[in-house]
């Protein structure tokens, strides 16, 4: 059987992105999906997010870094002391409000890698390396061994996290491939950068175990996401609008966050969240 499998990754709380993904995919004929991590924040999606995805019934399913911090700050094993870690607490918040119990407890359990096999190819799958979600080993600029860790003893190596579209091989010729980001697209160069499409990829596999590439790049309506934003009362609604519209985040702006925090009073409002979670 011939497979054709739309591949997701880094929607970070996008979901009027991931609906048009989904719409191209389904035009495509795909047979399944596999989503690689990052599923929430800073965007508003939460369980009509979760759902939509729980809907096309993927075969895999991987958590990222943005879920392992999420379930940090709901453990109490996160710091909440400095102008960023507020803002992720804060968002936090908005989100295990507007997502079920049953849904936040299947997301934290699932894991950061996986293998598949398809047609007699072995695809090692993870979110950045097998052992762990975070760090900037895989960038596209970084050292050749990191990518050949990566694919270890597979055919075929599948990353999220760098937010950007990519198609290399190791050493020894394995296919290393990212497909971007479907809510939260990048590249260090400004012309690419300004097209702030949703990305994904659909890695058609035939009987033979022949693989093809196909990255995809789906218009989608910025300004109805941030419609829903607004409505959602979604906080840092400011830094939202210009992520969208420009694609730059302010994750780690501290000057600013700090003085969003102290506008909002949102590092008072996460500790009284957080203190009632204990």
């Amino acid at each position: 059987m011939q497979h054709r499998i739309a591949v997701l990754a880094d929607i970070h709380g996008n979901l009027t992105a991931l609906n048009a993904v989904l719409a191209d995919a389904r035009q495509q004929a795909a047979t399944d999906y596999w989503f690689l991590g990052d599923l929430f924040l800073p965007g508003p999606g939460a369980e009509k997010l979760y759902q939509t995805l729980a809907d096309t019934a993927p075969s895999v399913w991987l958590q990222g870094n943005w879920e392992q911090g999420i379930n940090a700050v709901m453990t109490g094993n996160e710091r909440l002391d400095d102008p960023s870690q507020i803002y992720f607490a804060r968002l936090t918040a908005y989100l295990v409000t507007h997502l079920s119990k049953s849904h936040y407890a299947e997301l934290v359990q699932r894991p950061i890698a996986t293998t598949m096999v398809v047609n007699g190819l072995t695809f090692q799958l993870a979110h950045n390396q097998p052992e762990r979600s975070t760090g900037h080993d895989l960038y596209p600029d970084e050292r050749q061994s990191n990518f050949d860790h990566l694919a270890g003893d597979a055919d075929v190596a599948v990353y999220g996290h760098t937010h950007q579209q990519i198609m290399r091989v190791s050493q020894r010729g394995q296919l290393i491939i990212n497909p971007g980001a479907t809510g939260q697209p990048y590249s260090p160069y400004a012309k690419f950068m300004a097209d702030q499409r949703a990305h994904y990829a659909i890695l058609t596999v035939d009987d033979a175990g022949r693989i093809s590439v196909d990255f995809r790049k789906v218009d989608y309506d910025i300004s109805l996401e941030l419609t829903v934003a607004r409505e959602q009362q979604l906080p840092y609604l400011d830094l939202y609008e210009h992520l969208r519209r420009t694609g730059f985040t302010s994750t780690h702006d501290q000057a600013l966050l700090g003085k969003l925090n102290a506008k909002f009073n949102y590092a008072n409002e996460v500790r009284r969240f957080f203190g009632m979670q204990a």
